[in-house]
């Protein structure tokens, strides 16, 4: 599939390494987030793929994900051809995930326009995700640089890394164009309450397309050590073939985002503006903004409830019986069972790490 007059190919890759330790323990090394199914029953991982589908053809979609989950993806998206599931021996960030699927690409499509999308994001209207990305891909290919998909704030969220956006450069569409004039990491509250009343401020969707030798030059200029890397993982796969140069050189890749490494220091880069709704849905009271809520909150597979408010409750097997509980999280699996208070979500991380420290792999 092409979106240029000329042909130039579009390709995507969905980047699907993530542990999704927030969401533990539905969420194991054998099952991370983008496999969990909160896309109407349907994972995550899917949704994303039958998302970019109408856009770019399966045969130019890639999906980077781990070693220990690649048969696991590959059975998700029997769509796909095997050879388009590529697998990390280790988990190096999204940098190493972008740059590996770039170098390649620089071989077989060096003319290529790239759409960089995550695995675990929940877009319910597709067509206005694509109409986005289209156009974040042609200004790619017709402004050079690197593009983001910029969203409007509806509060001042402290989860998510913001852009500062100058005026409009031009539009497409729906879609107003923009120069990034910095990036911001997660904000205090205060901070973020300015950059919404400020009006200038967009959040950064994590969203992407650069043509294959944009991102290629931008590694070079900002992450040299990383496409050193790059360079050698090609030669050997040149010489000992595509598996084995990954488990030599693949874990010895700098390790940083996307974001921090090459974004935060690029030139140009353009903001693409978009106003869907859309969520990482990044702990389990994320599931409130996507899921119907019912009296008691939220409820996924067996529960039953009684005088319960501003919840979340799920089981994976056993049966969760809650009375009078108000703004919990319970979640119950076959192995495990957490019990949060909804405002302390965020730390279940701190509860695997524990897990992790005393040795118990086996619920990890």
């Amino acid at each position: 599939m092409t979106f240029s007059s000329d042909g130039t190919p579009l390709f995507a890759l969905v980047m699907a390494g993530g542990a999704g330790t927030r969401f533990w323990p539905l969420s194991r090394r054998s099952r991370p987030k983008q496999l969990l199914p909160f896309a109407q029953g349907r994972s995550l991982l899917a949704a994303t793929v039958e998302r970019l589908t109408p856009l770019v053809a399966l045969e130019r979609t890639l999906v980077v994900t781990s070693l220990d989950v690649a048969e696991a993806v590959r059975a998700e998206l029997p769509q796909l051809l095997a050879d388009n599931i590529l697998a990390e021996p280790e988990g190096r960030d999204t940098a190493a995930c972008v740059g590996w699927v770039a170098w390649r690409l620089a071989r077989t499509a060096p003319g290529a326009v790239m759409l960089v999308v995550p695995a675990d994001h929940l877009i319910p209207d597709g067509a206005a995700l694509r109409s986005a990305l289209a156009t974040a891909a042609a200004t790619a290919f017709a402004r050079g640089g690197l593009v983001t998909l910029a969203l409007r704030p509806t509060c001042p969220e402290t989860g998510f890394g913001y852009l500062e956006v100058g005026e409009p450069v031009g539009a497409a569409g729906a879609h107003e164009i923009r120069a990034v004039k910095r990036f911001v990491e997660k904000p205090s509250r205060a901070a973020a309450e300015g950059f919404l009343a400020a009006g200038n401020f967009r959040w950064n969707s994590g969203m992407f397309a650069w043509t294959v030798s944009a991102i290629v030059d931008a590694i070079r200029t900002h992450l040299p050590d990383l496409a050193a890397g790059l360079d050698e993982l090609m030669a050997a796969t040149d010489a000992v073939g595509e598996s084995e140069a990954l488990r030599r050189h693949y874990p010895g890749l700098r390790k940083v985002s996307v974001d921090f490494g090459v974004m935060e220091k690029a030139a140009p880069v353009w903001a693409v503006e978009v106003d869907f709704a859309w969520s990482d849905i990044g702990s389990w009271v994320g599931l409130a903004e996507v899921l119907s809520e019912s009296e008691c909150g939220v409820s996924i597979g067996d529960v039953v409830t009684l005088d319960c408010e501003g919840s979340v409750l799920v089981s994976d097997g056993p049966l969760v019986a809650a009375l009078g509980v108000r703004d919990l999280v319970v979640v119950a699996t076959r192995d495990a069972v957490l019990v949060v208070p909804r405002d302390d979500v965020q730390r279940v991380k701190e509860l695997v790490e524990r897990l992790r420290a005393e040795g118990r792999s086996e619920l990890l």
